[in-house]
């Protein structure tokens, strides 16, 4: 089948790869999915030192906003075979520079010397009407960028037991901090996208991202009550449906032992795909080509 091609159409910028100092740590922005892919690999700088005897490399990320680095999902601490791992991270906060960190660890337990490097995933620009990321934990191949009709104040719960004093005009105040703010949220989506989002919703915990003009952090949350598909025309039209739930933040999820995830494809998805090990291995050139589908 021949190929057409718009002599007039711009041309693809592939994704720039930005790599470490040391030339063993590699990232990947996938704004598609605003994620980074994560790559590995002692063996193509001449100083690594005993590649063959890596067999992990733990990847953390580093958030001006934070006070300390957090271990990457799939990199607390990911496989590396004969020198060579990948992660991907789907929580990295939006439109902020962070610094991942790359440490090797032996077969003997000791660790080797660390790699780094910055990279920005991209935020909803102002005045795009999809502002809101939903990405799900587990299966991240559900997550959604949408656009939310409603996003309330923020609430922060008082924690607060406080008691009469005989003889005092006052009152004594046992207190704990705030709860975390919570959200009330509404989107719209198009039809085609309904059942994702009914997918979505139930998948677990989620992860909801918007731009840092919104001054709201990100909110790992399990999303109770839900609201939706309301149609905001005539039932059975195109257009748009509704759906509403609270974002009570939660503890981010434990990241130790997590498999490598990233959109649309896991080890699981190795198993469905391939018959024999023979097979996968003519598939891929490398390890790293496997574990992420051939974007590395």
């Amino acid at each position: 089948m021949p190929m057409i091609v718009d002599p007039t159409a711009p041309p693809v910028t592939p994704p720039e790869r930005v790599t470490s100092p040391d030339g063993w740590l590699a990232a990947l922005v996938d704004e598609q999915w605003a994620g980074v892919v994560l790559s590995y690999n002692a063996t193509t700088a001449p100083a690594a030192p005993r590649a063959a005897d890596i067999r992990k490399v733990r990847i953390t990320r580093q958030d001006p906003r934070a006070a300390a680095p957090v271990p990457v999902r799939s990199g607390d601490a990911a496989w590396a075979v004969e020198g060579i791992g990948t992660a991907y991270d789907h929580e990295a906060p939006l439109g902020v520079p962070v610094i991942y960190i790359a440490t090797p660890i032996y077969a003997d337990g000791t660790e080797g010397p660390a790699s780094s490097l910055s990279v920005t995933v991209p935020a909803p620009v102002a005045g795009d009407d999809l502002d809101l990321w939903i990405k799900s934990v587990d299966e991240p191949g559900l997550s959604l960028r949408v656009m939310i009709v409603e996003w309330s104040g923020p609430t922060s719960a008082a924690r607060q037991d406080a008691l009469d004093v005989e003889g005092s005009a006052y009152r004594v105040v046992a207190y704990d901090e705030h709860g975390a703010e919570t959200v009330q949220v509404k989107i719209d989506v198009p039809p085609a996208r309904v059942d994702q989002v009914r997918e979505l919703l139930r998948s677990g915990v989620l992860l909801a991202q918007v731009r840092p003009g919104y001054y709201s952090p990100d909110a790992f949350h399990v999303p109770a009550d839900i609201s939706g598909p309301t149609p905001t025309g005539k039932l059975g039209s195109s257009e748009g449906y509704q759906f509403a739930w609270t974002i009570e933040p939660i503890e981010r999820p434990a990241t130790a032992r997590q498999p490598m995830r990233m959109p649309g494809w896991s080890y699981d998805s190795v198993a469905e795909r391939f018959d024999t090990y023979d097979s996968v291995a003519a598939s891929y050139p490398s390890y790293a080509a496997l574990s992420t589908d051939g974007v590395t």
